[in-house]
């Protein structure tokens, strides 16, 4: 699997109904229906492209396998399926 950019990452999550909050990291954090959760990951600024391990811990955080993580990115994940998903593995209450 090749890196990603920084851009293409964040443009995508937020797209998907993450909320962007500036610290000393960019933390993104899943809202649905209004509602916080405690889905969330975060990117270092001045980072312009992700390495694969990035990508694999930023995965891990939003509860994805890796391949899941690039679906997701790609826009072939839905972000209704990425809420089944949370929902049936009990991270988040339907």
């Amino acid at each position: 699997m090749s890196p990603r950019t920084v851009r293409t990452i964040i443009n995508s999550l937020l797209k998907k109904g993450f909320i962007e909050k500036n610290t000393h990291h960019i933390i993104f954090r899943l809202y649905v229906d209004g509602e916080k959760t405690d889905v969330c990951t975060y990117l270092s600024h001045g980072k312009h492209e992700c390495s694969d391990s990035l990508l694999g811990k930023m995965a891990k955080q939003l509860r994805l396998t890796r391949a899941q993580f690039d679906a997701f990115i790609d826009c072939t994940l839905s972000m209704e399926a990425y809420i089944e998903m949370l929902m049936a593995q009990g991270a988040i209450k339907g």
